[in-house]
C-alpha cells in the first residue's frame, strides 16, 4: 500500500501548487463590477412584469459568475429616473458608481414570441458592446433567456479569458477524448478557476493518474490551458492465490482488471466484490479475498489476490413464518433458491445465489398479490449459518383476501363496444384481486387505443378498496390523446439486405394511422425471414405531435451456407453429402441452392432457384431441377425433371400455389423374384402435372417454431391434356400445430391425410402411391403400406394416415440445439382408411440448426405388433439422420 500513500501525497502537493498558480491567474484583481439598467419594453400588456422579470433574471445570472460584481439597483436607480436611458447616461451613470460595464437593452413580445436585445457600455473606455440577442416563447423563458444572454455578455467583455485550446500531456496510454469527456471547462468558454479546480479533481477519479497538474498560457484571442498528467504504473502480472475448488478461468471471467492495463484502485477494490460473490453464489459464504500489490521494475506493478475458501455451504433449510394460507412447501416450489437435494454434489442444488433469493421474494410477494392479498408483505429473508450449512428463514404477512368487486371502464369511447371491451378484460375472470391481471388489462386496453391510430392512449387503473366486503373495485379510465399517423419509417443495420426486401414485409406504410398490430405483424414477418439475428422496433415522437417515426434495427445473421461431409442414413448407410445455398443472394432476399447426395441406395442432385417477390409483387416463384436415382428393394428407378411454381397471398396468413411438374422416369433393374406387377412398368416414361396448393401459416420462426400452425391442402393432376404417361389425382392434406410450454418447451402434433385414383385405364406408377416410414412419418420404420399378392415387396397405398406427436425441449440454447421426444402412428392402405391397422412408433433425438444446416438425429422404436411386417434383416428400432426442415 506504499505505492497509494505517495499517490495521496503527490495528489495534495498537486492541490497545493494549483492554488499557488491559480493565484498568478486569479480572477480576483481583475474582477468586474456590473450594473443592469432596467429594460425597454415592448408589449402590449404586462410592461412592468415583464421588466421586473428580465432585469432581475439577468442579474441573477451575472451574479453567478465567480470574476463578477454586480452593483446593487439601489445604487442608480434614483440617478436614472426621469431619463432616457443611452449610451451617453450609462457612461455618465456608470463613472459615478464606479462601474466598469453597464448591461441595457430592450425586451420585445410579439404575441408568445419573446426577444432580448442588450447592449454593454464599457464605461472606461467609452465604447460599446452591441449585437448580444436571445429569444423564446412565452414569459416562462425569460430565465432561460438570461442564461443564455449571460453567457454572451461575458464572452464579449472578457475575450481574452476565452479558452481558445485544451491540452493534455503525459498520458500515453489514456486517449485524449476520455479526459476531455471528463470535464467542465469547454474550448470557447471562459476560463473558470472553480471549474479548473472541479477538473483536476474528476481526473484523479478517473483513476489512471498519479498526478495532475494544470498550466495556464496566454494566446492571439484567449488562453491555452494544459494539462500536465503522470500515468499510473501498467498492471505487469496477476495472481490469483488459494483458489484450490473454483477454476482460474472462472475467477478471471468475473474480473475487470486485466494484464498491461494502467493500475486502478477502484477496479481492485471492486474486482475483489465480484470474487467474492463468485465464490458466495458457488456455497462458499464464508470465503474471503483481499488483495495486494507490488512493484515489479520501474513501472510495473504486480496485483495479487489472496482467497482463503474456507467449507463450502449449502442450503440445509427453508422456512416461513406467518403464513397460513399456503404451507411452507407450496412456498418453497416457487422459488428457484432451494435446499440441498440427494444429489447435491453433482449439482447446483442448495446454493444461495442472492441475486436469485431476491428474485424469489419478489416472486413470492406477487403470487400473494395475484391472488387477492393485496396488503401482503414479505420480510427480507433471514439468513445464518453454522457448521452443517445455511438457514433462511422468511417472515410472511398475509393480510385479508380480497375479492374481485365491480369492474369498469371511464373516459373516452373506442369504436369497440365498452360491453365487448369488458368481456375480454382479464380481471373479469378472477375471483379473487389479481395485480398481474391488471397489468394485462392496461395492455389489452391500451392496444384496443392503439389499434385505432391513438398511438399516446394513457389507460390509467382505479382500485377503490371495500374493506368492510373485502372486495376491490377496479376502474379503467382511458385518455385516448390525438390520433397518430406513422411519419418517417428508418431501417439500419442491414449491411447485406436491401431496404425493399426488408418494407416490402412491413404491414406499416409511412402515412398510415398507427396501429400496434399492424407493428407486431411487421415483426413477424421479418422474424419468418431468418435473415437476422436480432430485429428491434423503436417508435419516437415525430416532428409534429401527430406524426409518429418508426426505427428498425436489426443485425444480420449468414445466410449462406457451403458444406461437405460425410454422414450415415438409416437407409443409405454412409453418405457423402455437399450443398452450396444462399437464402439472401445478394440481399435480393432470393434463394439459390445447389445440392449433392449419394448414398449407397440414393443419389440425388438438385438445382432450385426462388423469388419471393416476382416483378416486386407478392408473387412467390420457385424452379427446381433435379436428377435422382434410387435403388428400391426390387427394382431401380432414375427420375429428372423440374418443376416451376407460382404462389400468391389470397388472404391473411394464406397463400395458394400453381405448380407445374415434368419429369422422365425410368424403371430398370428389376429382380427376378420381383412382384408381376412391378415388371409390367420397367421401361421409360413420362409424367406432366399440375399442382394446386392452399396454406396456411401462423407460426412463429421458419426454423423452430413455438406457436402457431401451418396447414396446408393439394391437388395434382396428371395426364389428360397435359399429355405424359400418367394420369392420376393426388388429394393431400397436413395441419401441425405448435402450443408454448413453460421453461422454452414446446407440444408440437402434426396430421397428415393422403388419398389418390387413377383418371383413365392406366395403372399409378408405384413411385408415385404412397409409402410411409421414416423420418417425416413413421420414425423407426421402413416402407409401410400394402404388399403384392405374389411378392413381399410394398407396393404403397392409395390413401394414407398419418399423426406425430413431439415433446421439443432445450438442450444447448446457446448452440441452438434442442432434443426432442416423439410418438408416431399411422398406415397406408389399398382403400378406405383403417383405424384399427395403425403402426406405432415412439422415440427420440435431437436437433440443431448447425453452420451446414438443419440437422437431425433421432431413434425410434416399434410399439405395435406387426412383427411379421418386418424384414430378418431388420431391426425393432432405427436411427434416421436427415438435414433439412425439422417439421
Amino acid at each position: 500500500m506504499k505505492i497509494f500513500l505517495k499517490f495521496r501525497i503527490l495528489f495534495f502537493i498537486s492541490a497545493l501548487v494549483l492554488s499557488l498558480l491559480f493565484q498568478k491567474y486569479s480572477f480576483a484583481e481583475d474582477a468586474k463590477k456590473i450594473a443592469v439598467f432596467p429594460f425597454e419594453i415592448h408589449s402590449k400588456s404586462d410592461v412592468l412584469p415583464l421588466k421586473s422579470q428580465i432585469t432581475d433574471r439577468l442579474t441573477t445570472e451575472l451574479s453567478k459568475a465567480e470574476y463578477i460584481r454586480v452593483i446593487n439597483k439601489d445604487a442608480f436607480l434614483s440617478l436614472l429616473e426621469g431619463k432616457q436611458i443611452d449610451r451617453e447616461l450609462a457612461f455618465v451613470i456608470g463613472k459615478k458608481i464606479s462601474a466598469d460595464f453597464v448591461v441595457m437593452g430592450s425586451l420585445t413580445r410579439l404575441g408568445n414570441l419573446i426577444s432580448v436585445d442588450v447592449t454593454v457600455a464599457d464605461v472606461k473606455d467609452r465604447k460599446t458592446i452591441s449585437g448580444i440577442f436571445a429569444g423564446g416563447t412565452g414569459k416562462e423563458s425569460i430565465g432561460a433567456i438570461a442564461a443564455k444572454l449571460t453567457d454572451k455578455i461575458l464572452l464579449r467583455i472578457f475575450v481574452k479569458q476565452t479558452i481558445k485550446k485544451i491540452e493534455f500531456k503525459g498520458n500515453h496510454r489514456v486517449e485524449n477524448g476520455a479526459i476531455y469527456n471528463v470535464l467542465k471547462s469547454e474550448k470557447g468558454k471562459l476560463l473558470s478557476e472553480r471549474k479548473l479546480s472541479s477538473d483536476i479533481k474528476a481526473i484523479y477519479k478517473m483513476g489512471y493518474f498519479s498526478d495532475v497538474k494544470v498550466e495556464v498560457s496566454d494566446a492571439p484571442g484567449g488562453k491555452i490551458i494544459t494539462f500536465i498528467l503522470q500515468e499510473k504504473p501498467l498492471i505487469s502480472r496477476i495472481e490469483i492465490r488459494g483458489n484450490d475448488d473454483i477454476d482460474k478461468d472462472d475467477i478471471e471471467g468475473v474480473m475487470t482488471v486485466k494484464p498491461k492495463q494502467i493500475l486502478n484502485l477502484k477496479e481492485v477494490k471492486s474486482d475483489v466484490e465480484n470474487i467474492k460473490t463468485l465464490y458466495h453464489d458457488k456455497g462458499y459464504l464464508n470465503a474471503n479475498v483481499s488483495y495486494k500489490i507490488e512493484k515489479t521494475g520501474n513501472k510495473g506493478t504486480r496485483v495479487i489476490f489472496n482467497i482463503t475458501e474456507n467449507k463450502k455451504l449449502r442450503i440445509e433449510k427453508i422456512s416461513f413464518e406467518g403464513n397460513k394460507t399456503y404451507t411452507d412447501d407450496e412456498l418453497k416450489d416457487m422459488m428457484e433458491v432451494t435446499e440441498k437435494g440427494f444429489f447435491h454434489f453433482f449439482s447446483d442444488s442448495g446454493l444461495l445465489k442472492m441475486s436469485k433469493l431476491k428474485q424469489d421474494i419478489n416472486k413470492l410477494k406477487a403470487f400473494y398479490h395475484n391472488n387477492g392479498y393485496i396488503n401482503a408483505q414479505i420480510g427480507e429473508p433471514e439468513i445464518t449459518h453454522d457448521k452443517k450449512g445455511i438457514y433462511i428463514k422468511i417472515t410472511v404477512m398475509e393480510g385479508k383476501q380480497f375479492q374481485v368487486g365491480k369492474v369498469g371502464i371511464t373516459g373516452d369511447m373506442l369504436s369497440v363496444p365498452r360491453a365487448d371491451l369488458l368481456e375480454k378484460l382479464h380481471i373479469n375472470k378472477k375471483d379473487y384481486f389479481d395485480r398481474e391481471s391488471i397489468m394485462k388489462d392496461i395492455d389489452l386496453l391500451s392496444e384496443a387505443c392503439n389499434n385505432e391510430g391513438y398511438a399516446y392512449a394513457n389507460v390509467t387503473p382505479e382500485t377503490i378498496t371495500r374493506e368492510k366486503d373485502q372486495k376491490v373495485d377496479v376502474i379503467y379510465h382511458i385518455d385516448k390523446g390525438n390520433i397518430v399517423y406513422f411519419n418517417r419509417i428508418s431501417i439500419t443495420g442491414n449491411t447485406k439486405t436491401r431496404d425493399k426486401v426488408i418494407r416490402r414485409e412491413l404491414a406499416v406504410v409511412e402515412g398510415d394511422l398507427y396501429s400496434r398490430e399492424k407493428l407486431k405483424k411487421s415483426y413477424m414477418n421479418l422474424t419468418r425471414l431468418s435473415y437476422f439475428e436480432e430485429i428491434n422496433f423503436q417508435t419516437e415522437k415525430g416532428s409534429e405531435t401527430n406524426l409518429t417515426d418508426v426505427n428498425i434495427q436489426v443485425k444480420e445473421k449468414p445466410t449462406g451456407m457451403f458444406s461437405v461431409g460425410a454422414g450415415y442414413s438409416a437407409a443409405d448407410k454412409a453418405v457423402i453429402m455437399a450443398q452450396v445455398a444462399q437464402r439472401n443472394l445478394f440481399g435480393r432476399g432470393q434463394t439459390l441452392s445447389l445440392s449433392a447426395y449419394l448414398g449407397s441406395e440414393t443419389k440425388n442432385y438438385e438445382l432450385s432457384f426462388t423469388e419471393p417477390w416476382l416483378f416486386d409483387m407478392p408473387l412467390w416463384s420457385k424452379f427446381d431441377l433435379w436428377n435422382t436415382e434410387k435403388d428400391y428393394d426390387s427394382y431401380d428407378l432414375s427420375t429428372k425433371g423440374f418443376t416451376t411454381t407460382l404462389g400468391y397471398p389470397l388472404w391473411e396468413y394464406v397463400k395458394g400455389y400453381i405448380g407445374y411438374s415434368f419429369s422422365t422416369n425410368d424403371v430398370r433393374n428389376i429382380d427376378e423374384d420381383a412382384s408381376r406387377w412391378i415388371k409390367e412398368q420397367e421401361g421409360e416414361i413420362t409424367s406432366s402435372g399440375i399442382t394446386v396448393t392452399l396454406s396456411r401459416n401462423t407460426s412463429n420462426n421458419f426454423m423452430f417454431p413455438t406457436k402457431g400452425s401451418k396447414n396446408k391442402v393439394s391437388i395434382e393432376y396428371t395426364g389428360g391434356i397435359l399429355q405424359g404417361d400418367t394420369s392420376f389425382t393426388k388429394y393431400t392434406g397436413s395441419s401441425t400445430w405448435f402450443f408454448p410450454l413453460p421453461l422454452d418447451n414446446v407440444f408440437a402434433v402434426k396430421g397428415r391425410a393422403g388419398f389418390m385414383h387413377k383418371n383413365e385405364d392406366t395403372k399409378i406408377p408405384i413411385y408415385e402411391r404412397f409409402f410411409l416410414g421414416g423420418m417425416n412419418s413413421l420414425r423407426g420404420l421402413r416402407n409401410v403400406g400394402p404388399k403384392f399378392p405374389d411378392s413381399d415387396d410394398v407396393m404403397g397405398g392409395k390413401t394414407m394416415l398419418c399423426f406425430n406427436f413431439e415433446f421439443i425441449f432445450p438442450l444447448l440454447k446457446k448452440a441452438g440445439m434442442k432434443g426432442v421426444l416423439f410418438y408416431d402412428t399411422g398406415n397406408a392402405w389399398e382403400n378406405g382408411y383403417h383405424l384399427d391397422d395403425m403402426r406405432r412408433t415412439a422415440g427420440a433425438g435431437i436437433r440443431w440448426y448447425s453452420p451446414i444446416g438443419p440437422l437431425r438425429l433421432e431413434w425410434g422404436h416399434v410399439l405395435d405388433g406387426h412383427v411379421l411386417d418386418r424384414k430378418d434383416d431388420e431391426s425393432a428400432s432405427r436411427w434416421e439422420f436427415t438435414i433439412g426442415m425439422m417439421m
